[in-house]
């Protein structure tokens, strides 16, 4: 049985993203204690602090019922405080202890991919995230598309934001 290149290619790039994906995933919720999107939430909200319900909501993809309810674990995690906006909107702040599990969260994120990397030589690294870099830029088309990639982004270390379009 012949099998196209191609098709396999991409298998392996499909496989290659879930394993990255199941890596950090397991890393983040481990290091916050959270499931699901609350490592999202809390990167989302120390990433551009002053975020309403509804951002954070687009951000991960959740109802706003369910957003509340995550926002809610946050606060009793002390890691969020609420302040209150422009009428009935509501401001999501990091707090110390908010500041310090997403710092925690990205190191354990950073060491999956690490591990997951460290079969390969640098120099291959550094060939494969340019070889990303322009498919990530094609993935968004506006703000909260970007916000909702870049939701586990350590962005201290990505000034030069891939999925924001080439660099300048």
């Amino acid at each position: 049985m012949h099998i196209d290149q191609n098709r396999r290619d991409r298998n392996v790039v499909a496989a290659w993203a879930i394993a990255v994906t199941d890596a950090v995933r397991a890393a983040v919720e481990e290091s916050t204690g959270m499931s699901a999107s609350g490592p999202a939430a809390v990167v989302a909200i120390v990433a551009d602090p002053g975020l309403s319900i509804d951002e954070l909501r687009r951000v991960l993809g959740l109802t706003h019922p369910g957003t509340v309810r995550l926002v809610d674990r946050l606060v009793e995690n002390g890691w969020v405080t609420r302040e209150h906006g422009v009428g009935r909107t509501v401001r999501l702040m990091p707090t110390e202890s908010g500041l310090a599990a997403e710092r925690r969260l990205a190191a354990a994120r950073e060491q999956a991919v690490a591990d997951l990397l460290s079969v390969m030589p640098e120099r291959d690294v550094h060939l494969v995230a340019g070889l990303v870099r322009p498919v990530l830029g094609t993935t968004v088309d506006d703000v909260d598309a970007m916000r909702r990639l870049c939701r586990l982004c350590n962005r201290d270390v990505c000034s030069d934001c891939p999925a924001a379009g080439p660099p300048s």
